[in-house]
């Protein structure tokens, strides 16, 4: 009985100090896999990841319009930011394979000068890392740098895809974390999230964990 009471503690505890859910969106797969978005502007790009609602929307300080896009890129690129649509094209559609460039000008799919992505969530969140590649360019260099939330990160050099992640960010529901432009332009390969546990969700776990510890020390006695 004691050793039974003992297991469940410990998977409690377990239980309260971790997270609800955890999720990876791989924003390659996303644009280029079978039955995938393909290429395209989005302007809100919304996805579910890990239980969570999580909203891309690009930016730009420099676009004197006020309207930019997030950006799916084809080609093992991932996630830009486009400042202005080709005239007629329809964007928020998803059209599986669909490998065109719609952005115009078509260099402008990355993230790059004055231009920025912004991940809302609705609930609270840690971001153990973002994935950052720049395939289309070069790779990245000694000493570039991507901006998350206002600071500037050193990215692995070469064509680093996954082998770059950064993290950890905690963002609050309704909050929003920017990813910029610092010293190179860029695509986001990737985001991995995880769903921080709701506060009456451990309120209970610690009152059922209060609970049996009083059974187990009745036990003992």
């Amino acid at each position: 009985m004691k050793k039974m009471i003992k297991v469940v503690l410990i998977s409690i505890f377990l239980s309260a100090v971790g997270y609800a859910q955890a999720g990876i969106i791989n924003f390659i797969s996303l644009t280029e896999a079978p039955g995938g978005y393909g290429e395209g502007a989005w302007d809100p790009l919304v996805l579910s990841v890990g239980g969570v609602t999580m909203t891309v929307t690009g930016h730009s300080t420099s676009d004197t319009d006020g309207k930019q896009f997030a950006y799916l890129d084809w080609g093992n690129a991932g996630l830009g930011t486009c400042q202005d649509v080709v005239d007629g094209t329809k964007v928020n559609t998803m059209v599986s394979g669909r490998s065109t460039n719609n952005c115009d000008p078509s260099s402008d799919d990355n993230v790059s000068f004055y231009e920025f992505l912004r991940f809302t969530f609705d609930s609270d969140v840690v971001i153990d890392n973002f994935w950052f590649n720049n395939n289309h360019d070069g790779g990245f260099g000694a000493g570039d740098k991507v901006n998350i939330g206002g600071t500037d990160y050193l990215v692995m050099t070469g064509y680093a895809g996954g082998a770059n992640g950064i993290g950890s960010f905690m963002v609050s529901a309704g909050d929003y974390i920017d990813v910029a432009f610092s010293n190179e332009q860029f695509y986001v390969s990737g985001v991995e999230v995880r769903k921080l546990a709701e506060p009456g969700s451990l309120l209970m776990i610690l009152i059922g964990l209060g609970s049996l510890l009083g059974v187990r020390r009745w036990c003992g006695n």
